[in-house]
């Protein structure tokens, strides 16, 4: 008997919570290490307390931040190959020890190559975790879990950058690191001894019999349905490579619908807030401490996760809510970009970096951080629609690359217009190229149904 049994007969009909649960503690993980340099970075950039003995220079600190992204960025299409071979479970199991390394070394390092090797191994695991956890977790849920316990990844998401922005500035960077290193260890163990394998997985590799014994465990009812859909799903699968999304123009078309929307969020802003939100309050004469305005603005972020459902139950096209929101975000970066160039020494201003802010974080939940994740796993045909996925993934996390990287060698102000432009431009794709092209699309549908 598999470990992994004793943990489904612990949980009973509770199980497939236990796997989604704790395989979501990942996006947690994830998400607070992207958000890790907002605490850690304005303490290594001070004398005092800091574990390299001596204050990072700038150059230094930019570059711990956004080369997380490169392995980010890596991953992906690195192991796409390795996924289809051995399954995502023994991927899943063979990346958990990642972060308990890493963050272990970081309890200790103290010169700043070790931080930035540990920050690409964080970086590679991440954008390995995000490519195949949701798969591996929509694989083993039934279909009436599925919606809700695939709903919530966004919640352990904001939860890890709340985290970050809550406990680090208050901790010293070698207890913060442990209480990572601590917590990732636990989620590590109880994936490689609780979690079983891929249904799909194991169709494809042990046959029909292995996938009905595990199915009945997974699930209770009748398992004859979903066995036969599985074995179709398993069947109809095809293998091609990358160069197939560049083959036609098809293709093409499909492979922009998916990756340009995320661009328009990694350059929205979004990833200078999550990363440097202590960093940017640093540069504003706010009242309240750089501290204690980061964990407002994120805890706005995560408290307001559920505005995109509430929007889309009242049927609003996601195309509108995007346009809406990219205008929202537009107008509250070209107000930040006005206050940084020219309204930082004016004590009348204050309260502008904090409102805006948290203005910011409101409408960019209200549908520009799901949406571009939505289209991702529409856009694409099912041909091409892994190599797809893990493409555009990786294209995301290099793009937050030089946001990060000339944090300190652009007046911020520069880099808040930047992407107030990139978000007008987002506005005017969407309004002019993709709705007209989606309403064409609709009326031969229409037309070939009728026909």
């Amino acid at each position: 008997m598999g470990t992994w049994e004793i943990f489904a007969n612990f949980f009973g009909s509770y199980y497939t919570w236990f796997i989604a649960l704790v395989a979501h503690s990942n996006i947690f993980l994830t998400c607070l290490s992207y958000s890790w340099p907002s605490p850690v970075l304005p303490k290594l950039f001070e004398a005092e307390d800091n574990p390299l003995g001596k204050p990072l220079t700038p150059d230094e600190g930019d570059f711990i931040a956004a080369i997380f992204y490169v392995g980010a960025a890596v991953g992906p299409i690195l192991f796409f190959g390795i996924v289809e071979k051995i399954g995502r479970r023994k991927v899943l199991m063979a990346i958990s020890i990642i972060p308990p390394i890493c963050y272990g070394v970081l309890m200790f390092a103290d010169t700043v190559t070790l931080y930035n090797i540990c920050r690409v191994l964080l970086g590679l695991w991440t954008g390995i975790m995000f490519s195949i956890e949701p798969v591996y977790v929509s694989e083993v849920l039934a279909d009436e879990e599925r919606s809700f316990l695939m709903s919530i990844i966004t919640i352990f998401g904001f939860s890890g950058v709340f985290a970050a922005v809550s406990v680090g500035p208050f901790v010293s960077i070698p207890m913060f690191n442990g209480l990572i290193a601590l917590v990732s260890l636990v989620i590590s163990i109880l994936m490689i001894f609780g979690f079983p394998e891929s249904p799909f997985f194991l169709m494809k590799t042990k046959g029909e019999e292995a996938t009905q014994e595990l199915l009945r465990k997974l699930r209770n009812r009748d398992i004859v349905d979903e066995t036969v859909s599985i074995s179709k799903t398993v069947a109809n699968e095809t293998k091609s490579s990358f160069l197939e999304i560049f083959s036609n123009l098809k293709n093409l078309k499909f492979f922009m619908l998916a990756t340009l929307p995320l661009l328009l969020q990694s350059y929205s802003g979004i990833a200078l807030i999550l990363n440097y939100s202590q960093l940017i309050f640093m540069e504003t004469n706010v009242a309240i401490s750089s501290e204690w305005c980061s964990i407002i603005v994120i805890g706005f972020t995560l408290s307001t996760t559920f505005l995109t459902p509430l929007f889309m139950d009242k049927k609003v096209s996601i195309y509108t809510l995007l346009i809406l929101c990219l205008t929202g975000i537009a107008t509250c970066d070209f107000l930040l970009g006005m206050y940084f160039l020219f309204g930082r020494g004016e004590s009348s201003l204050t309260w502008v970096p904090l409102v805006v802010l948290v203005i910011f974080v409101l409408v960019y939940n209200c549908g520009l951080d799901p949406i571009p994740w939505m289209l991702l796993g529409e856009s694409y045909p099912l041909n091409i629609s892994a190599m797809g996925t893990a493409l555009s993934t990786s294209i995301f996390e290099i793009s937050v690359f030089p946001s990060l990287y000339f944090f300190h060698k652009f007046d911020l102000g520069y880099l808040f217009l930047f992407s107030c432009g990139f978000s007008l431009f987002g506005v005017f794709y969407i309004k002019f190229f993709v709705v007209p092209d989606v309403e064409k699309s609709k009326k031969t549908n229409q037309i070939e149904m009728t026909a």
